[in-house]
């Protein structure tokens, strides 16, 4: 009731509802290998993939062809009663009814210590491979048992190494960069309802995706000012050094040399090495981008301080169609919620809290952890359920100054 009157709150307009329809489909622009099902539309059920089989408009006037998942009961009363009477689904693609927002199976308490464990562990053995990078010994080995690692953690509760991405604090950015992309490349491929062996390539490319910077001198890579045209070109020139030395590893798939090579494209052409746009970006690379822009935006870096994620994704939001594809943006919001999993937060009645827990379905109306009362005292800490009352919404995320009042880590559960 309350996620359009809220999106103003990040810099996005109500009009995102119709953007998030459009941006349906599972796997954008990867489609040639599905079998389609024509049905008519009185036979449809939440979950079902909608596919557009490529049929003019003009001879299937009827024939429903927004593609994506079915999300409800109301969403198809809606096409019925706009007159369609067909539509194509894929069965490989469509989801049970329950499976769009799945509880975790893990609480989040629990899985923030196992989470914390995984993150560690990423850091140094990234930080170990990029510093031998630099003396040209690769090894490899550690790659796909600490992927295999997150992958579980993320289908346990998702929310745990997503929160942890957002709360550590570190001066060595690049590692845990590298570890952050790879968190949210995997949640949001499985997002979008990849299958573990893709889960697994797409979390080795994040991994590795910022590989070449190793071979960038440091006073670039670390210049505390903007660089200059040559510092800028020398920069950019990562990917492909990256490239080049990445596929010297049999174990790393094709597919995830070409998401690497393509972190940096632009939907509209303007990004590098290789100016490609629409759909010679693939998949991978549009998700690692996606990754990438986001933890960059809300991170702390030598030369600017970190956005709160609702503002990073609020600024993400405007970069739609230009950065990326049409409905990907909107789909990695919904994702992580516009207010992520420890964020700071004020209410509509001037109680602050912690979001404790994402709502896919309703991603400006998140679960809240209320700590401190209307004049800022500590209270016993209420767990808020948004979506169950009416008019109680959030107003606005802290400051950095204001949410140190919080041990966010110990609030949620999690490692001090």
């Amino acid at each position: 009731l309350f996620a359009a009157a809220c999106w103003p709150c990040v810099g996005i307009t109500a009009g995102f509802a119709i953007c998030e329809d459009q941006g349906k489909n599972l796997y954008p622009g990867d489609q040639d290998h599905m079998s389609h099902i024509k049905i008519p539309v009185s036979t449809l059920r939440p979950g079902m993939y909608i596919v557009d089989p490529g049929i003019s408009w003009l001879k299937a006037p009827l024939l429903y062809m927004q593609e994506g998942i079915l999300a409800s009961d109301d969403e198809i009363n809606g096409i019925i009663l706009q007159g369609f009477a067909e539509a194509y689904y894929d069965p490989e693609r469509s989801r049970d009814e329950n499976s769009a927002a799945p509880q975790p199976n893990t609480p989040l308490a629990i899985e923030l210590q196992a989470a914390n464990r995984i993150y560690e562990d990423a850091y140094e053995n990234v930080k170990n491979f990029l510093e031998s990078a630099r003396g040209g010994a690769l090894d490899l080995t550690f790659a796909r048992p600490l992927v295999g690692d997150i992958i579980k953690s993320l289908s346990r509760n998702v929310d745990a190494l997503v929160t942890l991405s957002l709360l550590k604090k570190t001066d060595e950015y690049t590692y845990a960069h590298s570890v952050n992309v790879t968190i949210f490349a995997v949640a949001f491929a499985n997002f979008l309802g990849m299958p573990d062996d893709r889960l697994h390539n797409v979390g080795l490319a994040g991994l590795l995706h910022d590989y070449g910077k190793a071979l960038i001198p440091n006073e670039i890579l670390t210049a505390p000012r903007s660089l200059t045209f040559q510092e800028f070109e020398v920069m950019r020139s990562h990917v492909l050094l990256g490239v080049e030395k990445i596929k010297q590893f049999s174990s790393v798939e094709q597919e995830a040399i070409e998401g690497i090579a393509q972190h940096h494209e632009k939907h509209n052409g303007t990004g590098y090495p290789n100016r490609l746009s629409g759909k010679q970006i693939g998949v991978f690379g549009r998700i690692l981008s996606l990754s990438d822009v986001y933890d960059a935006l809300s991170s702390r870096r030598v030369y600017k301080g970190a956005l709160a994620p609702n503002k990073a994704l609020g600024m993400m939001y405007k970069m739609r169609g230009q950065a990326w594809a049409p409905g990907y943006v909107e789909r990695f919001i919904k994702m992580v919620g516009i207010f992520p999993v420890g964020t700071a937060v004020e209410l509509s009645n001037d109680h602050q809290g912690i979001v404790c827990r994402s709502n896919p379905n309703f991603p400006a109306q998140p679960c809240v952890l209320v700590a401190r009362d209307p004049d800022g005292r500590a209270i016993q800490p209420q767990f808020v359920d948004l979506t169950r009352y009416i008019g109680l919404r959030i107003t606005r995320s802290l400051s950095a100054a204001e949410a140190a009042h919080f041990d966010i880590p110990m609030l949620l559960g999690g490692p001090a």
